[in-house]
């Protein structure tokens, strides 16, 4: 049985920008490929490609540039980039964007190399699990970003079309039925470092799923889904509270909320629950978050792009760590605060930095889509430049951790109607964050704690759809936007190459 894929994953062991499509040689066989990879180096190649999602032209974005967070303001000639950005913010990209595209391609590149590495015969049932855990984490971002998904399962031949066709209220539970049937096997949290896909993991992105689940069901015959308010039942909501207990055990809120960006995050929080390894020797992309909204003349010396929107920043009380902070390592060397950089921008030293024509640059809320100049729109510092290596930062990649599991839990609580323990939670969080405690709690306070808590770390488009806020105007997009852009269109190249897979409605 040939296996193109067998053989591609070889290749992209150290390398995410492997193409699908590129021709590859076909006479390495099934046989051949177990003898000559093994389980461990493609369960390797599965966990590399994780870090396509800090890659800032990819699935990552299409989180956040459509959402009440981040814009992609194009200042003259720079950033205009064919108008990708500016359709990402209002929600007018078509199939040909180039970032719904390279999305598109890194998700289904991921799912494949998770579902190969199951068909090894030296695989052990813990890399099994743990092979299915990405496996299910790729199906779960299809289906949020976009509405179905096709695929293989394991030694199936890739000379044909895929077997399995899911359709969006489909391909949530088949994700969900996998995940939990291997959870047992998944590694302990204690034996386990963050990087690892452990039961925490496990526990949390099923807690993910259960909580988004009633989006995907709410879908029309012909694929088009719905805009909400949606139907949260009780037994989804129990399920979800369960789970997030499970992924919450031995971890703790850290005190410094930073901390959790730095970058030596991996080593020193207590909070990380699911992360992309890097290193400074041969780590991912993940200073391209600093890059991309830094200006030319700060330190590190960025792309001057993508800035925060006042819905956001508007959001924080001042006392808030989150919003601003000073810290060693950072400020003192740069002169940069973590958070969201508004205002006179300064060096380590005091000194009003300039900006490329000598005047003091001081970044503004206000900012345009079409025509911007370079000090305008706020910017953010997430994950903390790292100064040893500026270009390949330590820094691991954060998909879950335990603030984002505690708001799930709270919002789960709330919709049940239990308001008092979900207010205990928030206030919590928000205690540990210099944030003064609510009084009371709605669905909308979650919401916005989700905010301020999640912001810039590819949570929003998904926590947006879940409120029905998505379609609603933001800054700098005066319009309410229709239901079909709650999902990204199938590339068309895509649906040539596979007749299994119809265009979604609206496009």
């Amino acid at each position: 049985m040939k296996k193109h894929i067998l053989l591609f994953t070889a290749i992209c062991i150290g390398f995410t920008s492997c193409n699908l499509d590129e021709e590859l040689n076909d006479s390495i066989t099934k046989e051949n490929s177990n003898s000559i990879l093994g389980a461990s180096e493609a369960l390797k190649a599965t966990y590399l490609q994780l870090r396509s999602f800090q890659q800032t032209d990819f699935q990552f974005m299409l989180q956040e540039h459509p959402s009440d967070e981040m814009a992609g303001p194009t200042r003259g000639a720079d950033w205009d980039d064919n108008g990708v950005w500016r359709s990402l913010h209002l929600h007018t990209w078509t199939p040909d964007n180039a970032r719904i595209i390279g999305s598109w391609e890194q998700l289904y590149k991921g799912l494949a190399f998770a579902i190969d590495a199951q068909s090894y015969a030296d695989i052990t049932p813990s890399q099994n699990a743990q092979a299915v855990f990405i496996q299910a984490l790729y199906t779960f971002y299809l289906t949020d970003l976009f509405g179905q998904v096709s695929m293989r399962l394991p030694g199936e031949p890739v000379s044909g079309l895929p077997s399995k066709q899911l359709s969006r209220t489909e391909a949530i539970d088949y994700a969900i039925s996998i995940l939990e049937a291997q959870l047992p096997n998944l590694p302990t949290t204690a034996a386990s470092g963050s990087d690892v896909a452990n039961k925490n993991a496990g526990n949390a992105l099923l807690a993910k799923m259960y909580l988004n689940r009633a989006v995907y069901k709410a879908t029309d015959a012909n694929g088009k889904p719905q805009a909400g308010p949606f139907t949260f039942s009780n037994a989804d909501m129990t399920k979800v509270t369960s789970y997030c207990d499970a992924a919450m055990s031995g971890r703790s809120l850290q005190t410094n909320y930073f901390e959790n960006f730095a970058p030596n995050n991996g080593e020193i929080s207590n909070e990380l629950i699911f992360t992309s390894k890097n290193t400074n020797a041969a780590g991912g992309e993940l200073a391209r978050f600093y890059f991309m909204t830094l200006h030319y003349n700060q330190n590190p010396s960025g792309w001057n792009g993508f800035v925060a929107l006042t819905d956001l920043y508007n959001k924080f009380e001042t006392t808030d760590t989150r919003l601003s902070s000073s810290v060693t390592g950072l400020t003192n060397v740069s002169g940069l605060k973590a958070g969201i950089l508004t205002g006179q921008q300064k060096d380590q030293n005091g000194v009003n930095i300039k900006d490329r024509q000598g005047i003091d640059l001081s970044f503004t809320q206000n900012f345009s889509l079409a025509n911007s100049t370079e000090e305008k729109g706020m910017r953010v510092i997430k994950y903390l430049p790292d100064y040893t290596n500026t270009s390949r930062a330590n820094n691991d990649f954060v998909f879950f951790r335990l603030a984002d599991v505690m708001l799930m839990k709270a919002e789960a609580m709330a919709r049940m109607s239990n308001t008092g323990g979900a207010l205990t939670i928030v206030n919590d969080i928000r205690s540990v964050r210099g944030a003064s405690s609510l009084a009371a709690v709605t669905t909308d306070d979650i919401l916005n704690e989700r905010a301020r808590e999640l912001y810039w770390e590819g949570h929003r488009r998904q926590d947006q759809i879940r409120f029905s806020k998505f379609n609603a105007a933001v800054q700098e997009r005066s319009t309410v936007t229709d239901s079909h852009v709650l999902i990204f269109p199938i590339p068309l190249e895509k649906l040539a190459a596979n007749p299994n897979l119809f265009q979604n409605p609206g496009y």
